[in-house]
């Protein structure tokens, strides 16, 4: 029979993986209530923080092999060394995003609509990850040149043209408000 210290280091664990209370309170076979009162500890928590950054450690190190195999790492600047949970997660979709983006470069080259199609929602997607909400230019800017190049045909023109006034009206709707924001 396992004591209170073993069930409490086997949550440390399971938390620091991610689960959730309910998940632990399952796994282990004692209430959630158990294991919410074991967070209200503060050095319950600097455990469990201390785990999660050791785990977090583990797993960067297994990615980034990884990763490293695959493709050169883009470099991005931040003014502060990656420390939270969050901000690790935040990386990690990036870099995953900049992996897509590598294998879809190609098939857009070749003036495939899907692959900008993509190529935009992953634009999307980084700028929200980074708080920028803008497309990225440097897509659009391809595709202008597929076009300019006559790699695309007139279909696939229309429905990125039509995909970019949609992003034309939603810029101008975000910078109106931020008018009438500043002007108040």
């Amino acid at each position: 029979m396992a004591t209170s210290t073993d069930k409490k280091k086997e949550a440390i664990a399971l938390l620091a993986k991610g689960a959730t209370q309910a998940q632990v309170a399952r796994s282990l076979s004692i209430s959630r209530q158990a294991v919410s009162l074991w967070l209200k500890s503060e050095t319950f928590r600097d455990e469990v923080q201390k785990a999660r950054k050791d785990f977090l450690a583990t797993q960067n190190e297994h990615e980034n092999l990884e990763l490293n195999s695959l493709v050169e790492k883009i470099p991005i600047p931040i003014s502060e060394p990656i420390t939270t949970f969050k901000s690790i997660l935040r990386q990690r979709e990036i870099d995953l995003l900049s992996k897509i983006e590598l294998n879809l470069l190609p098939q857009l080259l070749e003036g495939s609509l899907r692959a900008a199609s993509v190529l935009l929602k992953l634009s999307e997607r980084r700028s929200k990850l980074l708080g920028l909400e803008l497309p990225s230019w440097e897509i659009l800017q391809a595709f202008e040149i597929l076009i300019l190049e006559k790699c695309a045909d007139p279909h696939q023109i229309a429905l990125v043209a039509n995909g970019l006034d949609e992003i034309t009206k939603q810029l101008k709707s975000s910078m109106d408000v931020t008018k009438t924001i500043e002007d108040t």
